[in-house]
């Protein structure tokens, strides 16, 4: 942090107009290392409660870098003359034109635009609701820039996980955001969506294909296509882990083609498997991460498998560029498999 000492300021005495201007520049370098400080700690924060109020507090902080530079803009001439030079360069080069802040002539003021927080608050909220695998088991964030992490195991004993990146950029248009701002709207980022919907598949894909290959137990599930073969794969996968004492919930992953299977209606009971089904476990899913013919049953508890987040569908900002604003979104991931009897791998033999 950036402060003026205190014994640089003899009790009594009075500021001149030029250590005014001083005193409130330092005021904006306090404000902006604040702004920066809670932002980074909201990113890092999964709790969105928790991580909403520092979002809150660093746009209140936002509001005291405009109140300061207002003052600074009344007291020093010559400071304003070279911000409006700083933005005609700006636009000079980029094309992007800097809001003023004031009114628009003829009409109300602007509705303020915060583009990294929209555009990141839209693009995380996606990926969060996309992953298809991935929320269904334990997490933990350990925070960027962390790339490895322990993992103890009752097969393997301690060793050390390094983290996957998965990194997809997209743009957002300045024309987009102009529309935005004139009519009060909701900011449009079709690309971030996409780009959101691929980095959830590509977790989704990573987590189970990690399952699939280091599951404890495989057993053997038919091709279901005759009411009741699923409930009892199902049956069988539930009381293993059952006889293991692996605690719930239990979680069954299946290729969506599977899953379309479990609607069959059995002409004895007038249920459908899925229903039979989600009356074994806690939760089914389906996910085009598994393919057809394999099904996955997960004890998923801390103490079976949980994912580790470095970036946790991390909204980084890079620039401008010809008439766009690119992002990335990315996460950097690991599944740790502490206990691989608490994993099921159901498997259909080949015709």
């Amino acid at each position: 942090m950036l402060s003026k000492h205190p014994l640089e300021l003899p009790p009594g005495r009075r500021l001149s107009k030029e250590e005014v201007a001083d005193a409130l520049r330092l005021a904006i370098i306090a404000e902006l290392d604040a702004i920066s400080l809670y932002l980074q700690l909201a990113r890092s924060i999964d709790d969105e409660k928790v991580r909403r109020v520092f979002e809150d507090i660093a746009r209140e902080e936002k509001t005291h870098v405009g109140e300061f530079l207002a003052l600074l803009k009344s007291m020093d001439p010559e400071q304003v003359a070279e911000l409006e030079k700083g933005a005609r360069e700006v636009e000079e080069l980029t094309g992007l034109r800097a809001p003023d802040g004031g009114q628009v002539a003829g009409g109300p003021a602007k509705a303020e635009l915060r583009l990294e927080e929209a555009v990141a608050s839209r693009v995380k909220e996606a990926v969060a609701s996309a992953r298809a695998v991935a929320r269904r088991l334990p997490s933990v964030t350990a925070g960027r820039g962390v790339e490895a992490v322990p993992v103890e195991s009752v097969a393997e004993g301690r060793s050390v996980l390094p983290l996957k990146e998965l990194s997809f950029r997209f743009r957002v248009s300045q024309r987009a955001v102009d529309y935005a701002v004139a009519t009060n709207s909701l900011l449009e980022v079709p690309e971030g969506l996409k780009a959101a919907y691929t980095l959830a598949q590509e977790e989704d894909r990573l987590v189970a294909s990690t399952l699939l290959e280091k599951g404890g137990v495989r057993l053997e599930m038919g091709g279901w296509e005759t009411p009741g073969q699923a409930p009892a794969d199902v049956a069988r996968a539930v009381a293993y882990l059952a006889g293991k004492g692996l605690p719930r919930p239990y979680v069954l992953f299946l290729n969506p083609a599977d899953y379309a299977r479990l609607l069959s209606v059995s002409e004895k009971t007038g249920v459908t498997d899925l229903e039979r089904v989600k009356a074994l476990v806690d939760d089914v899913a389906a996910t085009p991460s598994l393919p057809e013919g394999k099904g996955i049953l997960v004890s998923a508890t801390q103490g079976v498998v949980d994912v580790v987040y470095g970036g946790n569908a991390e909204v980084d900002y890079i620039g401008p560029e010809d008439g766009y604003h690119v992002f990335r979104v990315w996460s950097s991931l690991a599944l740790r498999l502490k206990n691989p009897e608490g994993v099921v791998v159901l498997e259909r033999k080949a015709a």
